[in-house]
């Protein structure tokens, strides 16, 4: 097993919501939705990076200090808990009903992130 030293952990929770799967990022409580789990994940790590390199430009740590409501890190704690019981122990009588997963970011990830920029448009009131 290979060891990986990540600056940057956020946990997310998988969930079916409707007829969509949901990406919620626990420490950012922003959201990804997709026909898959994949998807899900992959257009929630798109946001984070987004909201990342926003708060960098604007130089403003309020921008990412919003964490999701203790519900959902309770139900990451049980999902992480049964996906153990299941993967470890073998014990298929477990249901999974939403997965816990974790996006990371390597040093040089966040180096690009902080070297974007976002343009200024002028507000427009219809």
């Amino acid at each position: 097993m290979d060891t990986h030293i990540y600056n940057l952990q956020i946990r997310v929770l998988i969930y079916r919501e409707d007829e969509e799967c949901v990406a919620r990022a626990l420490e950012m409580d922003l959201l990804g939705y997709g026909k898959s789990e994949v998807e899900a994940v992959e257009e929630l790590k798109r946001t984070i990076e987004a909201q990342l390199s926003f708060a960098h430009q604007m130089n403003d740590a309020s921008l990412i200090g919003f964490p999701a409501k203790g519900d959902f890190f309770k139900r990451w704690d049980d999902a992480q808990q049964k996906a153990l019981r299941s993967e470890i122990l073998g014990d298929r009588s477990v249901k999974l009903e939403a997965r816990a997963v974790v996006i990371t970011f390597t040093p040089s990830e966040l180096r690009v992130l902080r070297s974007r920029k976002f343009r200024s448009k002028e507000m427009v009131c219809a």
